[in-house]
């Protein structure tokens, strides 16, 4: 990894306890919930439904797919638990409407003549059956972030698609939200799809978002990397804040084929500060990930 700027001495983030009613998007909550599927939801929701009726103090019992995100701090666990998601049912009816004749042939015969006359009448009879099913329905995705004294990151995890981040294209490259993510559901992917531009290197491909900061306040900038393969061509990516370079990492800087963790420290300048990442990759067919985006104030 290349960091391009020099790590600010005496800014140091003093650790702090978690109110157990806090809410905190951070890895932790993505991890313990890291689906909109009712199903999955349903099991973690039993979790935290025994784990926030009384005070916690051990540190084991937690749910080992989100021990890594979240240690054995039980405040971490109670801020997730705070956060979960909710589903509501939505109920739909249909009927359907049955309709059946029959006809019914009656005769009359006349004592005084040998008149015979018959009628036909036709009875209807319909039924009506209805039938109720109920199916769960997930409750729209809710924006994450976007604070200048907290997460100024929205949408870091990619779980409700692209928006508000902006993704540029050029010529043979593509990208897509793709699953899975690291220990989550979707990620941000790049892809080269063909002969590499070249152009690349003055304008590569992007991706961007413009977040809320407080001037003069230094940040934590963290985010996750996929290489699908370390070769000599496969590239880095860059990072820029307001357009400056700060750091780069290369496919073999982590292991390839896994999420690998990166962190940048930056002044903001103003009350908004753009984050771009620039995908600068010299290999045909190369695959690259971002995920769990996020900026924290030093403060």
């Amino acid at each position: 990894m290349t960091p391009s700027f020099v790590i600010w001495a005496g800014c140091l983030l003093g650790a702090s306890a978690v109110s157990a009613t806090s809410c905190n998007a951070d890895n932790c909550l993505r991890a313990l919930f890291p689906t909109q599927s009712p199903a999955v939801y349903s099991s973690d929701a039993a979790f935290c439904a025994t784990f926030t009726t009384s005070p916690r103090t051990a540190t084991t019992g937690f749910p080992s797919k989100a021990s890594a995100a979240c240690g054995t701090a039980p405040a971490r666990y109670s801020s997730a638990c705070s956060c979960r998601p909710t589903f509501r049912s939505t109920l739909s009816t249909t009927s359907q409407t049955t309709t059946t004749s029959s006809s019914v042939t009656s005769t009359t015969t006349s004592s005084s003549s040998s008149v015979t006359t018959s009628s036909t009448s036709t009875l209807s009879t319909s039924t009506s059956s209805t039938s109720t099913t109920s199916s769960p329905t997930a409750t729209p995705c809710v924006l994450t972030g976007g604070n200048p004294n907290g997460d100024a990151v929205k949408n870091g995890g990619f779980e409700c698609g692209l928006a508000p981040w902006i993704a540029t294209d050029i010529a043979n490259t593509a990208h897509s939200i793709t699953s899975p993510g690291d220990a989550s559901t979707y990620a941000y992917e790049f892809d080269q799809t063909g002969p590499i531009n070249p152009t690349a290197k003055q304008n590569p491909a992007s991706l961007n978002q413009n977040i809320p900061t407080v001037n003069g306040i230094p940040y934590n900038l963290r985010f996750r990397t996929y290489f699908d393969k370390c070769t000599g061509n496969e590239g880095f990516v860059g990072v820029k804040v307001n357009g400056q370079p700060v750091y780069t990492v290369d496919a073999c800087d982590g292991t390839a084929g896994v999420f690998n963790d990166n962190l940048v420290q930056f002044f903001a300048s103003s009350d908004s500060t753009n984050v771009r990442f620039e995908f600068l990759v010299g290999e045909n067919n190369a695959v690259v990930k971002i995920d769990n985006v996020n900026a924290y104030p030093l403060h």
